[in-house]
């Protein structure tokens, strides 16, 4: 729960990494994330759809980002009402010794509902090569 979109947006970049922060509490359902390759769902409906915490998926998805954080590097608003801010981001995974294992840009789109700011929408795009190379051995090796 936040009081401002600003705080949504920072909730919400925390909240893809290990942490305390529950997923859940980020954002306002329906939920909708867009991503090409390994995302483990696409569209959160239901309370039943989403999970405690983003770190969840890890041991399934992405085992390397286990303990890892999500840093939010930059962002400028490029759309705004009273009810929604849409932000440019760009934004960085940590592995738990603190080096950069990947960076992204998004475009993340916070609501407000009675005055509580969370994540609507998120748009993915741009993620590090490095990060790329071990989607695409995981896909590989799941289509075998």
């Amino acid at each position: 729960m936040a009081s401002n979109p600003i705080l949504a947006l920072q909730d919400s970049i925390e909240a893809l990494g290990t942490t305390s922060k529950k997923y859940r509490d980020t954002m306002h359902l329906p939920m909708h994330h867009i991503a090409v390759g390994i995302t483990p769902i696409s569209f959160y409906a239901t309370e039943a759809d989403v999970p405690n915490y983003f770190a969840d998926f890890y041991h399934t998805i992405r085992p390397e980002w286990i303990g890892s954080t999500c840093r939010l590097d930059s962002y400028s608003e490029i759309i705004s009402d009273e009810e929604k801010v849409g932000y440019l981001v760009k934004a960085s995974r940590l592995d738990g010794n603190g080096s950069t294992m990947s960076t992204f840009e998004g475009i993340f789109t916070m609501g407000n509902i009675e005055g509580d700011w969370r994540l609507i929408s998120r748009n993915i795009f741009n993620v590090s090569k490095e990060s790329k190379i071990r989607q695409r051995e995981l896909i590989d090796k799941w289509n075998k």
